[in-house]
């Protein structure tokens, strides 16, 4: 008797996951292209890292009203001083504006993300988000993988939303995935991905890129 297309989904991606952590215990590589056999040359998502940090940055520099800071990085930041509306980063929908910076609460760094309209000064915008295709319960595959897995989406969505080709544009893709704890949770079951461009680590964007075609 055949298998259901669930329970079939369900078993491609767990052969998925365990190739993977296999691949990641053996020192080896470790993403979901490479299990299934994608050449590296040919990889977009090779491509979109070749052009950003090993990890996609989630910090920002400071609005101009907190230029007051010693430079350290340390200090705390009132959330009255950061434009905006403060929210959850996975609260963002395509086309929304962003900024994101580093505070220090209670002695820990956090992260602060505020939503913002796109004709002020801002770092980021969100150009798409989608769900990963995965069955319930499902394993997470690893951090690099899921990168992987965003960046290809992410990439393929580019030149729609920006009007030009990733490869000649000034801009660069950064991702948000789903945690671990998010992504297993046996209710929550969080399993979005966000995909977002920016200039540079401490440039600005006025406007949406949305067609700019550059």
């Amino acid at each position: 008797m055949g298998s259901s297309p669930a329970v079939a989904g369900w078993w491609r991606w767990a052969g998925l996951a365990a190739a993977v952590a296999a691949a990641g215990a053996a020192g080896g590589a470790c993403s979901i292209e490479s299990v299934i056999g994608v050449e590296p040359v040919a990889d977009p998502a090779a491509a979109v890292a070749a052009r950003t940090e090993t990890a996609a940055p989630t910090t920002a520099p400071p609005d101009d009203s907190n230029d007051d800071s010693d430079g350290d990085g340390d200090e705390e930041i009132s959330p009255l001083d950061i434009s905006g509306e403060i929210i959850s980063q996975y609260d963002l929908v395509s086309g929304e504006c962003f900024n994101q910076v580093d505070n220090i609460r209670a002695g820990r760094k956090v992260t602060i993300t505020s939503r913002l309209d796109c004709d002020q000064p801002h770092w980021a915008e969100v150009f798409h988000t989608f769900e990963v295709d995965a069955p319930h319960p499902a394993i997470y595959p690893g951090d690099r993988a899921m990168e992987d897995l965003a960046r290809r989406g992410c990439y393929e969505r580019f030149e729609s939303f920006v009007g030009q080709i990733y490869e000649l544009s000034e801009f660069r893709i950064g991702v948000f995935i789903p945690s671990r704890s998010n992504f297993e949770h046996p209710e929550a079951r969080y399993r979005r991905i966000h995909c977002w461009l920016y200039r540079g680590l401490e440039e600005t964007i006025e406007g949406s890129v949305r067609g700019l075609g550059i």
